[in-house]
């Protein structure tokens, strides 16, 4: 199957799964676009950052003004007796009253409301680089994924090619035996190979089958056709600049859930000065306008009341039975928490930045090495095959090339896409990992 030479965007991916009724993860962007959209960890990490935007608005209301109405229409009866009574205000009666009122609230000094507020803030703000470290993480994982089914369908191949070998030495052995120029002994060491080999097909098949299955996690769809990385890619290009302390830096700069434990740390400071200014006053600016009509009074008559009121209301909090005393002593600790956290995740950088940089710069190494030991190995076994035609090399000279050929292959498949993961993986950890990059890597697939 040909790779499509323009990819499906976003807003136009849903329509055409209606039309051609199944999305097929032939390639990574493919896969990516799928799991944008079916990813539940990803999700979640849109949904949360929702959620504190939302909680930003509710925190924004405690400083903005309240206004509030009430209506109310209720009969009433009223009895009064008492011969203290100035007279005339004695007696029986029932009237109806109609009422409303308007309440204003606008908070002057309160520091709690304030602190909420800038905690919503930077609520918010930490959402966002966790949603930016979750969108990371996709496109991470879709590689690595995407990469372990490839080499589980690499390896299927590698793993039936040397069974293939090893049958082909199998029948040499029978015929060399049948007609006596071979041994049993040779014939059982080729057997007892081949037999090995069967297992590990078996086991790769399991392999592909299972990382199939992970593809078909991340995406909510069945997978197609895999692509393989061409022969000639990834070019080994080295880190640029090439200096581990400079990827170092940049990642304690950059790495996203780094710059989001700073977020934690700063959120849980001001949650100690939010609950401290439990202890502080709190001043508002009140205004009331109440109006109230009745048809009927002890006098007979009607009567209308109209009054309005504003001004400033003091709250003092005296005693609260060392509730606040208390909450401090937990945000603090709280506080104390989110800066071990944010030093763990200070050193896992640091760790992950220096790992990924020396597996890219050993990794080219490695790969070169790995290409020239499959080339010499298919020589050898050419090699070794005639030469044990001619006598003059043993059936277990033939047999260890095999092996030491095809478990080439292997280390070489393997180191190939360990390598691609390691150029990401550096561009993860300095927060610079975009879908651009693995478009990159999709370029190389055929």
């Amino acid at each position: 199957m040909k790779k499509k030479g323009k990819f499906i965007t976003l807003v136009t991916l849903p329509v055409l799964m209606q039309v051609v009724g199944i999305a097929r993860a032939d390639d990574m962007m493919s896969t990516y676009q799928l799991a944008v959209q079916q990813d539940q960890q990803y999700q979640a990490a849109v949904s949360v950052y929702e959620a504190e935007y939302a909680r930003l608005g509710k925190a924004r209301a405690g400083l903005l003004p309240f206004l509030g109405a009430e209506a109310g229409s209720f009969r009433r009866n009223q009895e009064v007796s008492s011969s203290d009574n100035i007279p005339g205000f004695d007696g029986e009666a029932d009237y109806n009253v109609d009422r409303w009122s308007v309440n204003l609230n606008q908070a002057l000094f309160d520091v709690p409301a304030w602190q909420t507020y800038k905690q919503a803030q930077i609520n918010v703000e930490k959402a966002a680089l966790d949603l930016g470290s979750a969108r990371q993480e996709l496109i991470y994982r879709v590689a690595t994924v995407y990469g372990q089914a490839l080499v589980a369908q690499e390896n299927l191949r590698v793993s039936e090619a040397e069974k293939k070998a090893l049958a082909e030495q199998l029948e040499l052995d029978r015929e060399r035996l049948n007609v006596g120029l071979g041994t049993v002994t040779n014939l059982y060491a080729t057997e007892s190979r081949y037999r090995l080999a069967e297992t590990n097909v078996i086991e790769a098949d399991f392999a592909l089958r299972d990382a199939l299955v992970a593809l078909k996690e991340l995406t909510g769809q069945e997978p197609g056709e895999l692509h393989v990385i061409a022969q000639d890619k990834p070019p080994l290009d080295p880190p640029s600049p090439d200096n581990v302390d400079y990827w170092v830096e940049l990642a304690l700069k950059n790495n996203l859930d780094f710059l989001a434990e700073q977020r934690s740390v700063e959120i849980a400071d001001r949650e100690v000065s939010r609950i401290k200014a439990g202890h502080y006053p709190t001043l508002d600016l009140v205004a009331s306008h109440l109006n109230s009509e009745s048809d009927g009074s002890l006098t007979g008559s009607g009567r209308k009341n109209e009054s309005s009121d504003i001004g400033l209301q003091l709250d003092i909090p005296l005693i609260q039975g060392w509730g606040v005393v208390a909450g401090t002593k937990e945000a603090r600790a709280l506080y104390q928490a989110a800066l071990h956290r944010q030093e763990g995740t200070r050193r896992n950088v640091d760790r992950i930045s220096r790992a990924a940089y020396q597996a890219i710069t050993s990794g080219i190494s490695r790969l070169n090495a790995l290409k020239a030991a499959v080339k010499s190995g298919n020589s050898t076994v050419e090699a070794k095959r005639e030469g044990f035609k001619a006598g003059v090399n043993t059936n277990v000279e033939v047999l260890d090339a095999v092996r030491d050929l095809y478990g080439s292959e292997r280390d070489y498949i393997n180191a190939k896409y360990q390598f691609i993961l390691s150029t990401l993986q550096l561009k993860r950890v300095t927060g610079s990992l975009e879908v651009a990059d693995l478009e990159r890597v999709n370029s190389w697939l055929e």
